[in-house]
C-alpha cells in the first residue's frame, strides 16, 4: 500500500537545513530550523534580487554553523508573492516545497492557545510544517506550459470582464429601452452593436422615419448585412416602449462606451483564442487529448494551462485532487451525511473548464454518454447517481482517460458496441 505521508517526509532529508518564509509584497520574513526543531535565526529580507541573494547567503553560512548537508525551502503561498522568490530558487537548482496558508492556520491556532499570529511565526511555522511533510508538491510552470498557463489567465479575465459588461449594458438597457432584449437575444450581435452605438434610445428611433433609421444602421454597417426584420421590430417596439426619458441622453452616452468596450473585448478575446490554439498544437500532449471526440481546444488548453504536463503527476487521483472534484465524506458517531459532495479544494478555474467539457462529452460522445447512462440508471440496491453526481463522475473519468492517454502516449479510441441510446441528462445538457 502506498503511503503519501512517508513518501514525502523522504524528500525532505534530515541533514538538511530548512528555510521558512512567509511572503510579503516588499519585505519577505525568514525562519531558519533544523530537523530537531531549534530555531536558529530569524530575519527579514527584501523582495529584491539583493534581498533574494542575501536570503542565499545567509542559509549557506547557516548550514557551516549547524553541520546541515544542504538547504530546503518551506514557502507559505499566500496570494502571489511567493512566486518570485520560488523561480529564482529554482533557477539557482535549490529545493523548495509550498505550504498551503489554510493547514499553516489551523495548525498554528491548534498548537497556540493564545492564537499568536506574527510574521515570525508563520515562517517557523511553514518550516516546521515542511518537517512533519505537510506540505504541497510544487510544479512550476515553465517554457510552453508557462506560456500557455498566461495565455489561459488573460482569456478567462478577458471572458470574466466582458459578462460584466455584458449585464451592465442589460441594466441599462432594462431602463432606458426593456423592450430591445425581446428582439435581439445576443446584445453582442453585430445588428445589435450598431443600433445602440448610434441610437440606443427609443425616442432618438422614433425621431427618424424607418427608412432614415434602417439607412443609419446601414452606414458604416461592419458585416454581410444587418437582419432588416429585426429593425422593423425594434422601430416598432420603440414607438411605444416604457422606457425612462428622464436623463435617456446621459444614459446612451454610457451605452455608447460599453458598446465599444465590448467590441474591443470581443477581438482581445479572438486573438487570444487563436494563440492559445498556436501554443497547444506546440505541445505533444495535446494530440492525445484532442483525440478524444466530443472535446474542444478551449477544454484541453484549460486543462493542460491549470495541470502542466501530466505526466509529472504521479496518479490520476492526484489530478482530480486538484480540480477539487474528489467525493468528501462526513461520518460522525455511526451517522453519516445524506449527501457525499465533492471538496472544492482545488482550483476553480480547472473545475469550470472541466465541467463545461463534461457537458460536451454527454452530448457527442457516445462513450461517456453511454458510461454515465449505466450509473444514472442502474438498480437502487447499487446506489444510482443523481444528476450532479453523474457530471461530478464524468469529470473524474475525463482526468483518468487524460492521464492514461498521455502516460501511455496512445489516442483515444471508442469501445465497441458504443452505445446510441438516449438517457435522461439531455433535460440538463
Amino acid at each position: 500500500m502506498k503511503n503519501n505521508a512517508a513518501r514525502k517526509l523522504k524528500q525532505v532529508p534530515a541533514d538538511y537545513l530548512i528555510i521558512g518564509v512567509d511572503p510579503h509584497k516588499k519585505t519577505h520574513v525568514a525562519a531558519a530550523m533544523t530537523h530537531d526543531l531549534v530555531v536558529h535565526t530569524r530575519f527579514k529580507f527584501s523582495n529584491s534580487s539583493d534581498g533574494f541573494k542575501n536570503l542565499v547567503q545567509r542559509g549557506q553560512d547557516l548550514i557551516s554553523k549547524t553541520g546541515s548537508a544542504g538547504l530546503f525551502f518551506s514557502i507559505e503561498a499566500a496570494g502571489h508573492y511567493w512566486r518570485n522568490l520560488g523561480y529564482f530558487l529554482d533557477s539557482y537548482g535549490i529545493q523548495f516545497r509550498l505550504i498551503n496558508p489554510f493547514t499553516l492556520k489551523r495548525i498554528r491556532d491548534g498548537k497556540d492557545i493564545n492564537r499568536r499570529k506574527n510574521d515570525y511565526h508563520d515562517a517557523e511555522m511553514a518550516a516546521e510544517l515542511l518537517r512533519n511533510g505537510d506540505f504541497v508538491e510544487t510544479i512550476l510552470p515553465k517554457g510552453i506550459y508557462a506560456e500557455l498557463r498566461a495565455l489561459y489567465s488573460a482569456h478567462r479575465r478577458l471572458v470574466t470582464e466582458r459578462a460584466r459588461m455584458k449585464n451592465l449594458l442589460k441594466g441599462l438597457l432594462d431602463g432606458i429601452f426593456p423592450e430591445f432584449t425581446q428582439v435581439f437575444k445576443n446584445i453582442c450581435g453585430m445588428t445589435a452593436f450598431q443600433v445602440l452605438s448610434i441610437c440606443p434610445a427609443p425616442k432618438t428611433i422614433t425621431s427618424m422615419k424607418l427608412e432614415d433609421f434602417v439607412a443609419a444602421i446601414r452606414e458604416g454597417f461592419k458585416g454581410r448585412a444587418p437582419k432588416v426584420r429585426k429593425l422593423y421590430d425594434v422601430y416598432s417596439l420603440a414607438r411605444t416602449s416604457i422606457g425612462i426619458e428622464t436623463a435617456s441622453d446621459s444614459v446612451s452616452l454610457e451605452i455608447n462606451f460599453l458598446v465599444q468596450r465590448l467590441q474591443l473585448l470581443s477581438n482581445q478575446i479572438q486573438e487570444t483564442e487563436n494563440a492559445l490554439i498556436t501554443v497547444l498544437k506546440a505541445i505533444p500532449d495535446s494530440a492525445y487529448l484532442m483525440s478524444i471526440h466530443g472535446i474542444s481546444y478551449m477544454s484541453v488548453a484549460g486543462m493542460l494551462a491549470e495541470l502542466g504536463p501530466l505526466g509529472a503527476y504521479h496518479n490520476a487521483g492526484q489530478l482530480i485532487k486538484m480540480a477539487g472534484t474528489n467525493p468528501t465524506e462526513w461520518e460522525s458517531a455511526g451517522k453519516r451525511g445524506s449527501r457525499t459532495p465533492i471538496s472544492k479544494k482545488g482550483r476553480p478555474g480547472l473545475r469550470w473548464c472541466l465541467w463545461t467539457a463534461a457537458r460536451s462529452l454527454l452530448r457527442h460522445n457516445e462513450d461517456f454518454r453511454y458510461w454515465a447512462k449505466e450509473r444514472l440508471e442502474r438498480p437502487a440496491h447499487l446506489h444510482p447517481l443523481k444528476v450532479r453526481e453523474v457530471f461530478g463522475a464524468v469529470v473524474n473519468r475525463l482526468l483518468r482517460v487524460a492521464y492514461a492517454l498521455v502516460k501511455k502516449q496512445t489516442y483515444y479510441r471508442i469501445p465497441l458496441p458504443a452505445a446510441t441510446t438516449e438517457f435522461a441528462l439531455a433535460a440538463v445538457i
